[in-house]
């Protein structure tokens, strides 16, 4: 329904103040299947996911890419492109050890703590923006500021509200993202790691939220509700020497 994607999208961008495109991703277990997006791009150069997806985001276009295009075995077995199996995990060790994790039972460690993705279940992975509609995404990307995203996690606990975790892993947090969200249909939210600043073109004031299209359906009703009540974003600032009394009843029914 592409009309119902464009729709969300501009409320997303209007009532966030977005400045980053939001897109969505989905998983394809056939590339011939794949090759029927509308006015989609294959990737040219060899890249890491981050990079694909960033493509998505910054340049507003439909890109596809298989374990062919994938820099490292490592991002592959990540996405589900490849085995997280004893290959992945000894080429693990020589990658990372004395990087990001000192010895390579750390490097261990932190791959055991990555979204589990226990068999390659697609050959190829779309991301494209949610206003162009040209697929019926597995997993949706925000990547906005920590208050919009708060806002819009705020929003989608207002219409039943359950508590939210998320784990932290350090680099490869796309594992805790929009991976955790394609594979297991949770709610994701990170910082950028490195890789994601670096290639991706996310920047450190971001935050990256991913959810299932009906999660992120529920997240806008509630922030427009929360719209309505006069919790909005930018969130105006009341002032530290203020008496609070006005600002509160503003919002809340004192």
């Amino acid at each position: 329904m592409p009309s119902q994607w464009k729709d969300l999208s501009a409320k997303l961008t209007t009532l966030l103040r977005l400045e980053k495109t939001p897109i969505g991703v989905k998983g394809y277990e056939s590339l011939a299947d794949m090759a029927q997006v509308a006015r989609l791009r294959r990737t040219k150069h060899v890249h890491t996911p981050c990079q694909i997806l960033g493509q998505a985001i910054h340049t507003g276009i439909t890109v596809g890419f298989t374990a062919d295009d994938v820099a490292t075995l490592n991002c592959n077995a990540i996405c589900g492109l490849w085995q997280q199996d004893l290959v992945w995990l000894q080429q693990g060790r020589l990658f990372f050890t004395g990087t990001w994790w000192e010895t390579g039972e750390d490097v261990e460690r932190h791959h055991t703590a990555l979204t589990q993705v226990p068999e390659v279940r697609y050959k190829g992975i779309v991301a494209s923006p949610l206003a162009a509609g040209r697929i019926e995404p597995d997993a949706c990307i925000i990547a906005g500021s920590p208050g919009a995203l708060f806002m819009l996690l705020s929003g989608y606990q207002r219409i039943a509200y359950h508590d939210l975790s998320f784990p932290f892993v350090g680099e490869s947090s796309c594992s805790t993202t929009w991976i955790r969200t394609l594979y297991t249909g949770e709610i994701g939210f990170s910082t950028p790691c490195y890789a994601e600043m670096r290639f991706g073109g996310l920047s450190d004031k971001d935050m990256i939220l991913s959810m299932k299209p009906a999660d992120l359906l529920t997240a806008v009703k509630g922030l427009e509700l929360l719209n309505k009540r006069g919790l909005r974003f930018p969130v105006p600032p009341y002032g530290i020497q203020m008496d609070v009394m006005e600002g509160l009843g503003a919002s809340y029914n004192v």
